[in-house]
C-alpha cells in the first residue's frame, strides 16, 4: 500500500516537473521567436511615451494647479476649467478655430477633388500639373504664410497691385489688417497651400476605380456628368470622408500660419486655440489656465474626430 502510495506521488511530481519543463520551454521559444520584434518597435514606443503620453498627462495634472513656472504650484481644483468657459476670448478662440476647420477642409478637399478629377483625365502634361499643385503643401508653413504676408500687404502687395493693373481697385482691401477679411485671407492662405494633399490622394483613389466600368458607363451612354455623380463618387466616398476628417483634423491644430501672419490679431479676430494657449503660456505666464485649454483643445478635437467619423462610417469598396 506505501509502495502505490510512493509511486503515485513520484508520478504527480514527475507530471509537474514536466509540464513545469514545457511550460519554461514554451516561453523560451516565444521570447525567442517575438523578442526580436518587440526590440525593434521599443524605440519608437519609448518616444511615444517620452514625448507625448508623459507631456499629456502632466499637462492633465498641471490644468489643476496655479502656477507660473517660478513659485510653487497650488492646487485649485476645477478654477482653471470654470474661468476658461467664463473667458469671451476662449469662446472667441473656439468659434474661429471651428470656422477655419470647417472652411478650410471644404475649400481643400473640394479644390483638391476638383483637379484630381481634372488630372486624371489624362490631360498632356499631367505629372507636371501633379507636381505644380502639390508644391505648396512642401513649403515649410511658417514661410507659406511670410510670404502670403507680404503679398497682402496693402500699399505694394502683389494681390492689391494686380487688381489696380486690371481696373479693380475699388476691390482693394487691407485683408489680414482687417477684422472682418483676416480670418478669410488666412483661411485662404491654408486652401491655397494644402489642396495638393487631397488632390494626390483622390486622384490615386480615382485612377484606382477598374477601367471596365468606364467603359461600361461608356456603352450605356452615360454622360460625363452622370459618370462623375453616379460612378466616380460612390466609388471615393470612403477615401473622400477619410481625407476630409484628416484634414479636419489638422485644421483644429493650426497655429503657426495664424501666429505669422496675424499674431491672432487684429483684435482676436484671427485667435484660435493654439494662439490663445501660446499666449496664456508664454506671454503671461499662466502655465495652469494654458494647460486647461490644452486639455480643452484634445477633447474637442477627439470628439468631434469620433462623432464625425461615426455619423459618416461607411464600408469600403471593393472592386
Amino acid at each position: 500500500m506505501e509502495v502505490d502510495k510512493a509511486d503515485s506521488t513520484l508520478k504527480r511530481r514527475t507530471a509537474v516537473a514536466s509540464a513545469g519543463q514545457s511550460k519554461g520551454q514554451r516561453v523560451g521559444f516565444w521570447l525567442r521567436r517575438n523578442l526580436i520584434w518587440y526590440a525593434f518597435i521599443a524605440p519608437a514606443v519609448i518616444m511615444l511615451v517620452m514625448f507625448m503620453a508623459l507631456p499629456l498627462i502632466q499637462s492633465l495634472e498641471l490644468a489643476f494647479y496655479e502656477w507660473n513656472g517660478l513659485r510653487p504650484r497650488e492646487y485649485i481644483a476645477l478654477e482653471n476649467f470654470k474661468d476658461l468657459f467664463d473667458d469671451r476670448f476662449f469662446w472667441g478662440a473656439l468659434s474661429h478655430t471651428l470656422t477655419f476647420a470647417v472652411y478650410s477642409m471644404v475649400g481643400t478637399v473640394g479644390i483638391g477633388l476638383l483637379l484630381a478629377m481634372a488630372i486624371a483625365r489624362r490631360v498632356r502634361g499631367a505629372s507636371i500639373y501633379r507636381f505644380i499643385f502639390y508644391l505648396p503643401v512642401m513649403l515649410p508653413m511658417a514661410v507659406t504664410a511670410a510670404l502670403w504676408v507680404r503679398m497682402y500687404e496693402q500699399n505694394f502687395g502683389m494681390l492689391n497691385v494686380m487688381l489696380r493693373s486690371v481696373g479693380l481697385a475699388h476691390l482693394e482691401g487691407t485683408w489680414i489688417a482687417s477684422r472682418e477679411t483676416a480670418l478669410g485671407s488666412v483661411i485662404a492662405v491654408a486652401v491655397w497651400q494644402f489642396s495638393g494633399f487631397p488632390m494626390i490622394i483622390l486622384l490615386a483613389a480615382i485612377e484606382n476605380i477598374p477601367e471596365d466600368l468606364h467603359e461600361a458607363a461608356s456603352l450605356d451612354g452615360i454622360s460625363e456628368s452622370q459618370r462623375i455623380w453616379h460612378l466616380t463618387l460612390p466609388l471615393i466616398r470612403p477615401v473622400l470622408i477619410s481625407i476630409s476628417v484628416l484634414q479636419f483634423i489638422f485644421s483644429l491644430k493650426v497655429f503657426d500660419l495664424v501666429w505669422v501672419m496675424t499674431l491672432g490679431g487684429p483684435a482676436e479676430s484671427t485667435s484660435v486655440l493654439g494662439t490663445f494657449l501660446y499666449k496664456e503660456a508664454f506671454r503671461k505666464q499662466e502655465y495652469g489656465y494654458a494647460s486647461a485649454v490644452a486639455v480643452v483643445m484634445f477633447v474637442v478635437i477627439f470628439t468631434v474626430t469620433y462623432v464625425y467619423q461615426r455619423l459618416m462610417r461607411v464600408e469600403a469598396v471593393e472592386f
